[in-house]
């Protein structure tokens, strides 16, 4: 009994983490952007899951359940593609790119290195800018 009742504590947080981040996707991929938003921050305050930053960087980038915020938007996906998620240095580029004075030169590194990674979104985004990589 008392084995049972050391497992159901230790796996309670585990299954808190995968809660807020889970419910953030689910809420994400079915376009309730304002309820993902809220999960992705408690995500993050509540149980550290670093990687909903990149998708409140998409969040501002897009403009989706939140008014479109390049700020808001670089200052995320700088973080997640500080921890490692290639994916947000092809958004990261993009925000670049989209600022009122482009910096077409750190956006075609980030492209690079992004794909360098593994992240096939930086091609894509590369051909909309017309960016030869």
């Amino acid at each position: 009994m008392k084995t049972r009742l050391w497992l159901t504590a230790l796996l309670i947080p585990i299954f808190g983490y995968a809660s807020y981040f889970s419910d953030g996707m689910r809420a994400y991929r079915t376009g309730n952007y304002t309820e993902a938003k809220k999960l992705f921050e408690q995500a993050i305050e509540e149980d550290g899951a670093e990687q909903a930053r990149f998708f409140l960087g998409l969040l501002y980038l897009d403009g989706k359940g939140v008014d479109r915020n390049l700020h808001a938007a670089k200052q995320f996906l700088q973080k997640a593609a500080d921890i490692g998620n290639a994916r947000a240095k092809c958004y990261l580029a993009k925000v670049y790119l989209q600022q009122k004075k482009p910096d077409k030169q750190k956006a075609l590194k980030l492209l690079k290195e992004g794909l360098d990674a593994g992240a096939d979104e930086c091609s894509a985004i590369a051909a909309a800018y017309k960016i030869p990589l």
